[in-house]
Parts: structure tokens; sequence; C-alpha cells
């Protein structure tokens, strides 16, 4: 695949994000304003940002638009829009869970009979709204809810990760699951449902997906005592080598999708961008544990050591090395 071939899919994705952006302003940050007029609360500055910079913008332009775009048809107005709003719901499931710390089987309400819930909070407000219109308005209600359990199941999860003797296969279960379902459920939002084929694909990618969120999260999971794989690795050269093969794996499932090769080609390409930016973090963690030895106990060193900077020179240009090399490793 040669260098104009990147070009033109970098100003697909860049033309997503311009689109998703006008979008926001005219819609989504709008009905953030109302959901705190209406229900008497306030989204806190982080989880606003989220929302607006990370699943409101980067889930829908990068992901759920690379999707359509594999099946050779563009997001509509209504996809973006469901697809907007799930990602108002994913941070404010997480304060149903941290903040408002509702059993199980209100959140099992909340998800399956959003309509019959009693909420009390300003999370339980915006949730019982949001995933009312969603069961109303996705084309396939049982893979969406079938998603959304399966969303739901995992979260319980990941409290086992704040225990530190979490054993590393339970660790790596927790972890792809996690990263799987939620890349899932957007497909699930749209108007095409993901069959088993596609699942696999998507749950390779959710996986790697999670693992590059980890190793971004170093510092915050250090601070909060929640044990990835990342923070507990004891070899980080092995992990590259299990990540690479991963991506192998992935790109396999991706070229044998039945669809057109340039469409996969170019799939393959946007999915592989976030997995280069993580094998930069990756390299970075290598150089470390050269300089301290045997395995790293994060929880030991500074902030600057478990901060991977982007916007270096030195390591933008090794993040576009990746992508043009990620994509022919199959």
């Amino acid at each position: 695949m040669n260098f104009f071939r990147y070009i033109n899919i970098a100003r697909k994705v860049y033309s997503e994000i311009k689109i998703q952006t006008r979008f926001n302003k005219t819609f989504l940050i709008p009905y953030l304003n109302e959901l705190e007029r209406k229900y008497n609360g306030t989204f806190q500055p982080e989880q606003r940002e989220k929302i607006t910079d990370y699943y409101g913008l980067f889930i829908t332009s990068f992901l759920c638009s690379s999707y359509k775009r594999l099946y050779g048809k563009s997001l509509t107005d209504e996809e973006r829009k469901r697809a907007t709003l799930f990602g108002i719901l994913t941070p404010v499931g997480d304060d149903l869970f941290d903040i408002d710390n509702l059993d199980n089987e209100s959140i099992r309400q909340i998800t399956f009979q959003p309509e019959t819930f009693n909420a009390t909070t300003f999370s339980g407000h915006v949730a019982k709204e949001i995933q009312t219109y969603l069961l109303n308005a996705v084309p396939y209600k049982q893979e969406y809810l079938e998603a959304s359990k399966n969303v739901l199941d995992i979260q319980v999860e990941t409290a086992k990760q704040t225990n530190p003797q979490i054993p590393k296969d339970e660790m790596r279960r927790i972890t792809y699951i996690k990263g799987a379902v939620s890349v899932i459920i957007y497909h699930q939002c749209l108007n095409e449902v993901a069959d088993v084929q596609m699942k696999e694909v998507l749950f390779l990618i959710g996986s790697l997906y999670q693992l590059g969120n980890d190793i971004f999260d170093l510092y915050k999971d250090v601070r909060d005592n929640i044990y990835t794989l990342v923070n507990t690795c004891d070899d980080f050269i092995q992990f590259k080598k299990n990540f690479i093969e991963r991506v192998k794996l992935q790109n396999e499932k991706i070229y044998a999708l039945p669809y057109l090769k340039k469409d996969k080609e170019d799939f393959c390409i946007v999915m592989n961008t976030i997995n280069a930016r993580s094998l930069v973090a990756i390299d970075q963690f290598i150089t470390t544990q050269k300089r301290y030895g045997n395995k790293i106990d994060w929880w030991k060193l500074e902030r600057k050591d478990m901060i991977v900077d982007m916007e270096k020179t030195k390591n933008i240009l090794k993040w576009l090395k990746y992508i043009f090399k990620l994509p022919a490793i199959y």
C-alpha cells in the first residue's frame, strides 16, 4: 500500500471528525446542557470532556464510521445520533457503579427495563432517558440488549482488578472481554448488526484497544490501585511480541471478511492506527525496564516515568512507522 493510499484514508477520517464536530455543536452539547437543566445536575468537567472529545467524537467518527465504510456505506444521521448518545451512556454508567453505588439489580433494571426504574440521582435520570430512547430506536433490539448484558456483566467483574492477588489469566480474560464488548455494542447501535465472523474481528480489535487504554492509563491505574496486564508486566519485550501476534491475528480475521479487498485494507489501516500508538508506548516501557532492571514496581516510580508524550517528534515518527508496518502483518 503506497503513501498516497494512507493520505486518502487520513483525509476520510479527518472528514468524519469534522462532520462529528459539527454534530456535537448542534446536538450533543445542547443536549448535555438540556439534561443538566432537566435533572438539576452537572456533568463534571473531566466527564464532559470525555463525552465531547472521546466517546462523542472519536468513537463515532473513527470507529462507527469505519464499520460503515467497511460495508461500503456511510453513517446515517440517525446512526450518528444513536452512537453519540451511547457515548454519553458509557461514562454515566461508570458513575452508577462508582458514585451512586447502585446494586446490580438496579443497574440491570436500567439496562433492560429503564422505563420502570425509579431514578433518584442525576446519573440515574440520564441513564434512564438515554437507554429508554436507544431501546426504542435501535433496529435490532435483541442484539443491542445482548451487547448491553455483556457490557454490564464485565463491568461487574472489573472490580476483581482492585485485588493485587488477581491471577494473570483472569486479568487477561477481563481485559480482553472488556475491550471487546465495548466496541461490539457501538456496532449494535447501527443499522447493521455484527454477525459471528464480524464479532470475532471486533473481539480482537477491542482487546487490543483495551490494552492500549491500560497502557495510556498507567499512571491513573497505579494511583487508584487498579491492577492491569500493563502495570503488573514482568517483561515488556515479551509483552510487545504478544501484542504484535494479536495484531497479526486481528489482521488475518479482517482480511478474511466477505467484503471488498480495498475496503478491508482501509479498515485494517484505520484500526491499526491505535495499535501503532500503543507500540510507541510499549517501546518506551521497554527502555524503562532496561533502565531499572527486572520487573518494574510502578508504585515506586514518578508520574513522568508512566506518561508517554505522543506529541514528541520522535514518538510521532515512530507512530507513523508503525502505522505503515502493522497492516502488513498477517
